[in-house]
């Protein structure tokens, strides 16, 4: 990754990165570590075109990760074994158009994170995908969830909502606008609702007595 970047700037800019590779991959039938490494083919060579041009090369680049890979200049169909699995794209516009936001990522940061945590020993640098893989092991977890009223307990009911000295009982109408959006940013879908979302995650302030474990 380059240097001097801003941590809330990384986040906020590949928030969606692992999820975005994972439904390519599901969606083409495609290892996922490959599109990653197929989208930095396209950071390299920006055409679809260019990067044919220059496919032998950018292979030698990656022999070392994928030992069983090649590419039919005739069909423009990449070809790879990863975990005894036969992996088949054809690099075309299409898969450039799967991949574009990995790509946007890509350019601004690499494909390679360097990172360090002397809580957890950690010392070493990986791909994007897998560095959103490995970290999320370290996520807070939320020991107990509920659906909703009627699925929790008589007791953690009374503890969080049901207290007579704690709860609140707000009234919402139809015309409280401002209440409307707030839940449809929180449950809603669309790219504003879920931008609002990840605004609202990445402002929220962490304390100690919030993480479970």
């Amino acid at each position: 990754m380059k240097e001097n970047i801003k941590i809330a700037d990384f986040v906020n800019d590949a928030f969606d990165y692992r999820k975005e590779l994972e439904e390519c991959a599901i969606k083409n039938s495609v290892n996922p570590y490959l599109l990653e490494f197929i989208a930095n083919g396209f950071v390299k060579y920006e055409t679809v075109d260019s990067f044919i041009d220059n496919i032998d090369a950018w292979l030698r680049t990656i022999v070392e990760v994928f030992k069983e890979i090649g590419f039919n200049h005739e069909t423009r169909q990449l070809h790879a074994v990863i975990d005894l699995k036969d992996q088949l794209v054809i690099i075309d516009d299409h898969i450039r158009e799967a991949l574009e936001y990995v790509i946007q990522v890509q350019q601004k940061y690499g494909i390679l994170i360097k990172y360090t945590s002397k809580k957890f020993n950690l010392d070493k640098q990986t791909t994007l995908l897998r560095f959103f893989e490995e970290i999320e092991k370290f996520y807070p977890k939320v020991q107990d969830r509920y659906k909703g009223l009627g699925s929790s307990s008589a007791d953690v009911s009374r503890q969080t909502i049901m207290d007579p000295n704690t709860r609140r009982v707000i009234m919402v109408t139809a015309e409280d606008v401002e209440t409307h959006r707030k839940l449809a940013m929180l449950v809603g879908d669309g790219d504003i609702n879920m931008k609002g979302r990840k605004e609202a995650l990445m402002n929220f302030k962490f304390n100690m007595s919030m993480i479970d474990n």
